[in-house]
């Protein structure tokens, strides 16, 4: 995930809330944020704009869906911790650490080359 797609705090709240429900409408998820159902929807605009969930009519409903899996997203929130964050250069404990856990090729290759751009500036 590149760091124009990077979760907000208020986006992974919502995320977390749909991948335990599976999906949610606007209103649900306003009363389980106990945020204001205009504020909601432009967590979920980001979302969207993100690839991070999908949007589905369900009879008079809108549901929000996840399309982004947790697993995913943990991966991404960590490597950003051990290795992406670090200035100019790698982490070697957060490589190391990365190295040896089950992280998916292709979330690893996605790190790899978000380090390396960042090590271009």
């Amino acid at each position: 995930m590149s760091q124009s797609n990077r979760l907000t705090d208020d986006e992974n709240a919502t995320m977390r809330i749909l991948w335990d429900r599976g999906g949610a409408s606007v209103s649900e998820l306003a009363m389980a944020t106990r945020q204001p159902a205009e504020a909601t929807l432009a967590v979920l605009h980001g979302l969207r704009r993100k690839g991070a969930v999908e949007r589905q009519q369900a009879g008079r409903d809108i549901v929000y869906r996840p399309r982004l899996n947790a697993e995913t997203a943990r991966t991404h929130t960590l490597g950003r911790l051990l290795c992406g964050d670090a200035p100019r250069g790698d982490n070697p404990l957060g490589i190391v650490v990365l190295r040896e856990s089950d992280i998916d090729p292709q979330d690893w290759a996605d790190l790899q080359e978000e380090i390396a751009q960042r090590n271009k500036a």
